[in-house]
């Protein structure tokens, strides 16, 4: 009797706080083109970058990407900065990536552009006091890291917040 307590107290917990098992069938749309992402920051490389990570969350979540697709992700990423976090000694030890980018989905059918909202820019902290070359590689993994928060935030702003709702 104990256990069917526990499971019913599982599932009204899990069922009463808002979260929801997402599916393939459960997605707004099954397909999603992505398109042009712009870099205008001084990073090199930041826009391939995404766009690669871009296409790993679309299938992760469970959509196709096709260049045919109704609706189509685009944007721009408007601010990368590297800045100095605390420093031991006059050296750098901590830093942080900081990434911000302004991102549509594109209804191609009528053309019309609905905004992704993402309510902060994304950053990453790391603490190193090596080399500048173990720094450099330090700056690529967290802004991998950043690129991919994004990545996922824009798809789960897409999933639960469909074109549809707009």
């Amino acid at each position: 009797m104990k256990v069917i307590y526990i499971i019913l107290f599982a599932l009204f917990i899990l069922t009463g706080c808002g979260y929801t098992i997402q599916t393939q069938q459960t997605l707004p749309f099954e397909a999603i083109a992505i398109g042009s992402i712009t870099n205008t920051t001084s990073e090199p490389k930041l826009q391939d970058r995404l766009l690669s990570i871009l296409n790993e969350a679309a299938m992760s979540y469970g959509f196709y990407v096709s260049k045919n697709a109704r609706y189509r992700l685009e944007g721009e990423i408007t601010r990368f900065n590297l800045k100095v976090l605390s420093e031991i000694s006059l050296t750098a030890s901590e830093y942080e990536v900081d990434i911000a980018g302004n991102f549509f989905l594109v209804d191609t059918k009528t053309s019309k552009k609905h905004t992704l909202t993402i309510l902060r820019p994304f950053s990453s902290h790391f603490i190193t006091k090596e080399r500048l070359t173990d720094v450099l590689i330090q700056k690529e993994v967290y802004t991998r890291k950043a690129l991919k928060e994004i990545a996922q935030e824009l798809i789960r702003e897409i999933i639960y917040n469909p074109p549809e709702r707009r």
